[in-house]
């Protein structure tokens, strides 16, 4: 009987959790709104006040599947319309090959950065839960053209004679 009432909550949970986020890992045939308030809020106090503008440069679905293309596409669209200063462009990874190329853009969904100088910072794959904050806090610190890192740091880094890429790896919990 007790396996019956774990499962009996497990199922309410799961139904609670389609319900709060019906769209998630689906293919959707178009952006998924993702923020709620209290994200939107967040949003605006962390970018409120930037020096520059922003792109984010999303290459999307071309037509296969993808899985959280809708979802990524609507978080951005989400940001942008918290945020005036952050502005979106929705390019196919086929479709525009030579401009993903230029960018470093190799998988979908793929996201590059864009300040008044490009720093190559690019993010793949759907900055949510854990990594919701820092993606915002990265486009704020590119609107600033400030890393967030001391002098001697950044004189330590101009002293890197070759190209380093440094790629962190984050799995869903």
């Amino acid at each position: 009987m007790k396996s019956f009432f774990d499962m009996k909550h497990l199922a309410a949970i799961l139904s609670l959790a389609l319900l709060a986020f019906p769209a998630c890992g689906k293919k959707a045939s178009g952006p998924v709104s993702m923020l709620n308030e209290k994200d939107k809020s967040f949003v605006r106090r962390t970018l409120g006040g930037m020096k520059d503008d922003v792109r984010l440069v999303l290459f999307s679905r071309d037509g296969g599947d993808c899985r959280y293309c809708g979802e990524v596409e609507g978080m951005l669209l989400d940001i942008a319309a918290a945020e005036p200063r952050v502005g979106v462009e929705i390019l196919s990874l086929k479709k525009d090959a030579a401009r993903a190329k230029e960018l470093g853009i190799d998988k979908i969904p793929g996201i590059a950065l864009l300040g008044k100088k490009d720093h190559n910072l690019r993010y793949f794959g759907l900055p949510s839960g854990y990594d919701f904050i820092p993606f915002v806090e990265t486009i704020r610190a590119v609107g600033d053209d400030n890393p967030g890192v001391s002098p001697e740091t950044l004189a330590k880094l101009a002293k890197l004679t070759k190209t380093v890429q440094l790629s962190v790896f984050v799995t869903q919990s």
